[in-house]
């Protein structure tokens, strides 16, 4: 019987230390937000840490996928061998039905993005050896690393304003990712329209990337009209361009950049910069 009583009480403080312990861990989220807030950046990582390995991935399956739960072990992926990590990369889909389409795959490269690839700052000062990286985040993460990379690389000859590589990566990025991009292409397609002079990606950009743009982002944009007209008149679609450049001015309320656009193509004139797009010519890859 002594037994017994002292089994129970064993029992009970355990089960009292655990209840605690849950308790401290439920606590743990404000707690790093806090620390986070005030700068205590690798204090909040550890304790996510703990917090993610020792709590929420011990969690039923129903407990754990929660948004707010998900959502949390996302911001704190720690690195590609932590368990939040790999528990991000082993089944990604089944993620997306709590956080939303292709939400699981962009977290992980916003992870690559940030501590394997170059940002605009380094990009002043240290031209980045595209090859080599592609090779080593395909090595390490496979075909989002190769996602993440081809845009990456597209978004900094944009950037640095080197139109023929911005061109060809423009159409090596969204032939292969133009349904999980999260980067709306009206802009990306307008400087295309402005900057190259190459038929085979002009085509491109007006064939295959506006029809999507205006499918899924821009369906009432007349921005997005007047990128798709100009691309048109650009590739020799005069009377399909004048046609969507009416629907522009009537959606824009008559804006003086349509009307004067519109204009143009009623006349047969250039509606872009002739001096951008020979400079273009004589670019090099």
């Amino acid at each position: 019987m002594k037994r017994l009583i002292l089994s129970m009480a064993f029992l009970s403080l355990t089960c009292l230390a655990f209840a605690q312990k849950t308790v401290e861990y439920i606590k743990m989220p404000s707690i790093i937000k806090e620390a986070r807030a005030k700068g205590n950046l690798k204090f909040a990582d550890s304790m996510a840490q703990d917090y993610i390995n020792n709590y929420l991935l011990k969690l039923k399956k129903e407990e754990l996928y929660t948004k707010d739960n998900l959502s949390f072990i996302g911001e704190f992926l720690g690195d590609e061998n932590s368990q939040a990590f790999k528990f991000f990369m082993k089944d990604p889909e089944k993620l997306n039905e709590v956080l939303g389409t292709y939400k699981a795959q962009n977290i992980v490269m916003q992870f690559i993005e940030i501590h394997y690839l170059p940002n605009s700052q380094t990009w002043k000062t240290i031209k980045p050896d595209w090859d080599g990286l592609e090779k080593m985040v395909v090595t390490k993460f496979g075909a989002l690393g190769q996602e993440r990379l081809y845009e990456q690389r597209m978004v900094y000859y944009f950037e640095t304003k080197d139109w023929v590589n911005y061109g060809v990566w423009f159409k090596k990025y969204y032939q292969k990712y133009l349904k999980t991009t999260r980067l709306a292409p009206n802009n990306l397609c307008w400087s295309i329209f402005e900057n190259v002079s190459d038929q085979g990606i002009l085509k491109f950009a007006c064939d295959k990337v506006m029809p999507y743009t205006l499918e899924r982002w821009d369906s009432n944009q007349w921005e997005s009209y007047d990128t798709y007209s100009n691309l048109l008149y650009k590739t020799g679609r005069i009377a399909k361009a004048i046609a969507w450049e009416e629907r522009a001015v009537k959606l824009s309320n008559n804006s003086k950049e349509t009307v004067e656009t519109l204009d143009k193509m009623r006349k047969n004139e250039r509606t872009w910069s002739e001096m951008v797009s020979e400079n273009n010519k004589h670019n090099k890859l």
